[in-house]
């Protein structure tokens, strides 16, 4: 298959905000931990020192990377289920995403959760790890992507192997710019204000163990990986074509103001005066404005500029997996080092970033060099 080179550098780049923002967690002013119960805190490890704009990139960042992330694992499904069919598409992602997802909830997450335990209450209790595996606080950090992608991908190969004449009739090409965009929107809405007038943003549903994922958010995940599969059983040099996303500067802004609005607007003491149902939707209307706007126009921009390859970007998009799968005990371990440290939170910020993404970057490339050696 062709290489879309503005969709590879674009997956990379949403890799680096996931770094970034598990990385700026630990500083925002927001986050609270909780040494009673370490495992239900904003984040592992909460340091003492602050930086407001941190905020603003966390804010604004969750707004719409997650839903990108599915959207784009989506757009690949459709020819590679063509080429290889439903069975082996279905053994060559239970590979590529099941291996990583037991190693991370089995050997990377208590990693990354060590330095949590090590500041809460239940280190004098002892038996760190008959705690975590415990079937209610089991948590396989970042790694709830890869089975939820799995499982979507299971449905979707499902539908394949039942109804594979439907199946290829369900494509998704848009004509306009505006259709693209009333075509998200639509979908966004649709799957984010209903389930969020009786589910909590904070909630997230465990089935067993690590299988957990965000509640009101299910549905919104799944559109977007179907709607990455239709945009991908169609032609996707006409679906995301330079004319559609021609407009990408001006959805980035409209996503700004957006939810530079929705900080002076929606304060907790004028949401006070509100029906909870009624902050709800306009919580979750403002998320699927946000998240339609930006996606869209992060699109149009890697169409934009991503046209040379650099073989700088290049090494990073080969080993962009492997970042996302190693790079939280990198961050944890970091910020829990420089819990002591006389440093801006600022620096600390830059220090974790700069470590994590590195530091995952070449363990994952050293891995990937001893396997093919030992390949060959």
């Amino acid at each position: 298959m062709k290489r879309n080179l503005a969709i590879d550098y674009l997956r990379s780049g949403v890799t680096i905000l996931v770094v970034v923002h598990h990385a700026a967690l630990a500083y925002t002013t927001f986050s609270h931990y909780d040494p009673g119960r370490y495992l239900r805190s904003t984040a592992p490890v909460v340091d003492v020192l602050r930086w407001m704009p941190l905020d603003l990139v966390v804010g604004f960042n969750d707004m719409f990377f997650m839903p990108l992330m599915f959207l784009i694992s989506g757009l690949f499904v459709t020819p590679s289920l063509e080429r290889k069919g439903c069975g082996r598409f279905l053994l060559d992602r239970t590979k590529r995403l099941g291996i990583p997802f037991i190693v991370s909830f089995m050997i990377l997450s208590p990693l990354a959760f060590y330095p949590s335990w090590l500041l809460s209450d239940a280190v004098s209790r002892g038996d760190f790890l008959l705690d975590f595996f415990d079937g209610s606080n089991w948590t396989p950090g970042p790694a709830w992507f890869l089975w939820l992608l799995l499982a979507f991908s299971g449905v979707v190969a499902g539908a394949y192997r039942l109804m594979p004449n439907l199946m290829k009739k369900v494509t998704l090409s848009t004509s306009s710019a505006r259709s693209l965009v009333g075509i998200f929107l639509a979908v966004s809405l649709l799957t984010t204000v209903l389930p969020c007038l009786f589910i909590g943003p904070e909630t997230w549903t465990r089935l067993w163990g690590p299988f957990v994922f965000q509640t009101w958010r299910f549905f919104l995940y799944f559109a977007w990986f179907v709607l990455g599969v239709a945009l991908g059983a169609a032609n996707l040099e006409l679906s995301l074509s330079s004319d559609n996303l021609r407009p990408w500067p001006l959805w980035l802004v409209l996503a700004i103001l957006v939810f530079v609005a929705a900080l002076l607007g929606l304060r907790p003491e004028q949401l006070a005066n509100m029906p909870e149902w009624v902050t709800r939707a306009i919580s979750a209307t403002v998320y699927s404005l946000c998240c339609t706007f930006t996606s869209l126009a992060a699109l149009g921009l890697a169409h934009s500029f991503f046209r040379t390859a650099w073989s700088l970007a290049d090494s990073f998009t080969a080993n962009a997996y492997g970042v996302y799968v190693f790079h939280y005990v990198f961050v944890t371990w970091m910020q829990f080092y420089l819990l002591t440290e006389p440093l801006p939170a600022a620096l600390k910020f830059l220090l974790t970033l700069f470590v994590a993404l590195t530091a995952s970057w070449l363990l994952t490339d050293l891995l990937r060099k001893t396997v093919a050696r030992e390949v060959l």
